[in-house]
């Protein structure tokens, strides 16, 4: 099996290449290496986005937690709906910004927007955290699944540097554009191989473990049941709930934590680079919300089943290699190329990001394309070298570190909210919520307990107090403290830098509701959706269709009854993408916007410093050596 999976992994490797070289040619002048032009084709955007999306979960990840947790945990499969209504409110807004700012990543919009050097600071910090512990767990991962593939004939740190070395040569040969069709192609393969191995594990196991007896949990966890609404625990690692830990509310607000995926830097640096049209809405409503969260929902149990019956992904590796080779080898491509779409996807727009905001912003000004170019070739570089040495030693940091990642970025939600839609959020709110919000992160998941308990004292609580994810508690504190503070300072020194953007959104592409009666019907479906798919009303999705009141008496579905509310949801959710995304033209761009506006006038240096003081002290000092 080693050698036909080799090989395998050596054909991805080498038409990853192939298409590098061939988006390299496509380069016009030496500067689109880190935005591609601006003018990504429409495919990259649907089939890149529908991959981050779920690469973003972690592949390998989801099954086992599926197959520890049974089909609680599913309720991360409708959680996807989640980034695809929060891709749908915000990618436009962004590709418009952009475009009629001449800005290029979201750091810079928000930046200048709010006028916040603290904006740009947060964002960076957040691109660092999925550029590098993040893709380092991926990596590791990655590494370790081809390893236990191969029985130990690729040794674990070998696939890990092989692994960075290819993608390292596609990305520095392509740029950002070649990491684009990289990903959208990879997107592609894993979305195919999903449903093929859902297909065959149903047409070649004799006897489905999922139709024989569901997916069979350990003692004292619900394989079938959503345990409680929310359950007033410490949290893991002091006094975890019964049943499981996926209650209601830890559904919810680990959906809420998904969100961060598509206003994260990378997701909204590939919105800004293309020319979409009616890319985002196809992405969002069927591709997301349709082929990836309904993938991971009705094959995702079949699988976990059958590897909760073998005990470990290996093992299901290796009973599907007895039945054919070739299936054992695609599996594990599976695995392994869900995690290359994240190594690659979030590494490349790390780099790129990282040459537009710092780079030729603040440490080399005023470079040609060609020095941004090499520039960018050097953040590669040091972004996969840095990497790959993490994933290889110091791996249980990177997941240490990277469980931080969806939990922040989710943080910039009234930020992004309020440069696409509510003008009324001032700086000084968002500023003040992204403090605490924070704060209640870092302090509700492991890096931030670890830190504090050595240092200090041992705190009551433990991970995901109240059986609620960090994300939830961050964004609750976030946006009241937000809001509280913007209700006070709305007409604040910002507020016609504000408007004017917003004036500008209304000329170019105004969003169409409908009248308010429609516009109020919209929002509240999409709320009552929430409340039954994710929130408190899913637990009557435990009995609703084994029990029902109206029979009176149980009745035999044939699946779980939890199941059933997961793919009826699952449905209505698409349905209310497609009305925001598509009837309410959310999502469709029409024409290119004929406005240019700054939101920021050009500084007079004889009166204004051109950088923060703090900021250009601390360049003097390491630029000036």
């Amino acid at each position: 099996m080693t050698p036909l999976l080799v090989s395998t992994l050596g054909i991805i490797a080498v038409f990853g290449l192939y298409l590098a070289t061939i988006s390299g040619r496509q380069a016009q002048q030496a500067s689109d290496f880190v935005d591609g032009g601006q003018a990504l084709p429409p495919w990259v955007v649907i089939f890149a986005g529908a991959g981050i999306a779920l690469a973003s979960l972690g592949l390998a990840d989801h099954l086992a937690l599926l197959a520890t947790f049974g089909l609680q945990y599913n309720q991360v499969a409708v959680g996807l709906i989640v980034v695809a209504l929060c891709a749908a409110l915000t990618q436009k807004r962004i590709w418009l910004a952009a475009r009629l700012t001449d800005l290029r990543t979201l750091g810079d919009l928000l930046g200048d927007y709010f006028g916040s050097t603290t904006l740009r600071i947060f964002m960076l910090v957040v691109l660092f955290l999925f550029s590098i512990p993040f893709a380092a767990m991926c990596l590791a991962q990655a590494g370790a699944l081809v390893g236990a593939a191969s029985g130990a004939d690729v040794p674990p740190g070998l696939a890990i540097w092989a692994i960075a070395f290819a993608l390292f040569v596609s990305s520095v040969i392509g740029g950002w554009r070649g990491i684009a069709y990289v990903v959208a192609a990879q997107s592609l393969l894993v979305i195919v191989l999903v449903m093929f191995f859902g297909g065959f594990t149903g047409f070649t196991v004799e006897k489905l473990a999922f139709a024989a007896g569901g997916i069979w949990t350990s003692a004292g966890i619900l394989p079938d049941k959503i345990p409680g609404v929310i359950q007033f625990t410490a949290g893991i690692g002091k006094a975890p709930p019964i049943g499981g830990i996926w209650t209601a509310f830890a559904g919810l607000t680990f959906a809420l934590s998904l969100a961060g995926i598509a206003i994260s830097p990378g997701f909204s640096f590939l919105g800004i680079t293309s020319k979409p049209h009616r890319a985002f809405a196809f992405s969002q409503v069927w591709m997301i919300a349709g082929v990836t969260a309904g993938a991971l929902m009705l094959v995702g149990p079949v699988l976990a089943a059958e590897i909760a019956s073998g005990e470990s992904l290996t093992a299901f590796m290796s009973r599907l290699a007895t039945i054919d080779q070739m299936a054992g080898v695609g599996f594990a491509v599976l695995l392994v190329g869900s995690a290359l779409i994240a190594i690659a996807f979030f590494a490349g727009s790390g780099a790129c990001v990282c040459t537009i905001e710092l780079t030729s912003r603040y440490l080399v000004p005023g470079m040609d394309p060609r020095t941004i170019r090499f520039a960018a070739r050097v953040a590669l570089a040091a972004v996969y070298a840095a990497v790959a040495v993490i994933a290889s030693y110091a791996p249980l940091s990177a997941t240490i570190f990277s469980s931080l990642t969806l939990s922040l970025s989710v943080q910039l939600l009234p930020a992004v909210l309020g440069l696409c839609w509510v003008r009324w959020i001032s700086r000084s709110g968002v500023l003040t919520g992204l403090i605490v919000g924070t704060l209640f992160v870092v302090f509700t998941e492991s890096f931030g307990l670890i830190l504090f308990e050595r240092l200090f004292v041992e705190l009551p609580w433990g991970r995901w107090p109240l059986s609620m994810h960090s994300a939830g508690w961050g964004l609750i504190a976030n946006f009241a403290a937000c809001l509280l503070v913007s209700l006070f300072t709305r007409s604040d020194a910002g507020r016609d830098r504000r408007d004017r953007l917003h004036e500008a959104f209304e000329e170019s592409e105004p969003a169409r509701l409908g009248s308010p009666a429609a516009t109020t019907a919209k929002w509240s479906l999409t709320l009552l959706w929430a409340f039954f798919a994710l929130g408190p009303g899913a637990i009557l999705g435990n009995t609703f269709f084994s029990e029902p009141i109206f029979a009176g008496t149980v009745v035999a579905p044939g699946v779980p009854s939890l199941l059933i509310w997961q793919v009826l949801f699952w449905f209505v959710g698409i349905f209310i993408v497609w009305w925001l995304a598509y009837r309410g033209r959310l999502s469709v761009i029409d024409d290119l916007p004929r406005c240019r506006i700054k939101l920021v006038p050009d500084p007079n240096p004889l009166f204004e410093p051109i950088t923060t003081p703090w900021i250009a002290r601390l360049l003097n000092r390491v630029t000036g050596r």
